[in-house]
């Protein structure tokens, strides 16, 4: 127990120190859950498209990933996101590595608790950029419940010509139904921003109806499945946003 309070106070004193700039979740971002698998390697590819009513503002992005549970709490990945606008070829725009650091252990408490960290290097606009917060997950009956609180800030140097940076906030939300067909489970996706901690305000909420399925492959082996259709809430969200995101899990 006492292990468990410091792990929450050094996960709160993180998320108060440091923030990330890109509060706005790209088409292809995805949802994160707290629970890693031990020695289990992952391989990811998820992407996405997002339009607005303004033909020159929508943005097709996939992102390649690979990742491993290198101890029984700690799993980590490398990505790669390519993105595309209108008019422009496909390009390589981010390296990332991302980590999830599991807090509680699966089922034990009311709530499951992790940390996510990511460390982001945009090649396009030569920015080096931080993200981390918490991941909570919980689970009532069938259902699901996710939720991911992200905070982050630009880490490279600032130049004299920039304004002040400020730690944004990101949220992103879902709830899956596990029915008895784990290969088609219905539920809800949901991303948003909240500005920044010095101007808190709704910002890019998206929300729709998702589905989820996932399925055994023998030998330690298990394909997962999510897909998403996202519509634009507040008024600077896109008007639609279509993502998905397949797994490959292996021992």
């Amino acid at each position: 127990m006492q292990r468990q309070k410091i792990l929450a106070t050094l996960a709160l004193t993180l998320v108060s120190a440091i923030g990330f700039s890109r509060a706005q979740a790209g088409p292809a971002s995805k949802i994160y859950t707290p629970i890693v698998s031990y020695r289990e390697w992952e391989l990811e590819l998820r992407g996405g498209s997002q339009d607005w009513a303004d033909a020159n503002r929508g943005e097709q992005a996939m992102v390649i990933a690979a990742g491993y549970g290198i101890a029984p709490r700690w799993f980590t990945e490398v990505a790669a996101e390519y993105s595309r606008t209108p008019g422009q070829a496909t390009k390589l725009e981010e390296m990332e590595w991302e980590n999830v650091i599991q807090l509680t252990e699966h089922g034990r408490y009311w709530m499951d608790a992790g940390l996510f960290a990511e460390y982001a290097y945009n090649r396009l606009k030569g920015k080096h950029e931080l993200k981390i917060g918490p991941m909570l997950q919980k689970e009532v009956g069938r259902s699901q419940f996710n939720l991911n609180v992200l905070f982050g800030r630009r880490i490279d140097k600032r130049l004299p010509s920039e304004g002040p940076r400020h730690t944004e906030i990101s949220y992103a939300a879902q709830w899956r139904w596990r029915g008895p067909n784990r290969l088609f489970n219905p539920g809800m996706q949901a991303f948003g921003g909240l500005g920044s901690t010095n101007r808190l305000r709704n910002q890019a909420l998206r929300a729709g109806p998702a589905l989820f399925g996932d399925a055994a492959l023998g030998g330690g082996r298990k394909f997962a499945y999510s897909a998403a259709v996202l519509a634009g809430i507040s008024s600077d969200a896109p008007d639609l946003t279509v993502r998905f995101e397949l797994e490959y899990e292996f021992f």
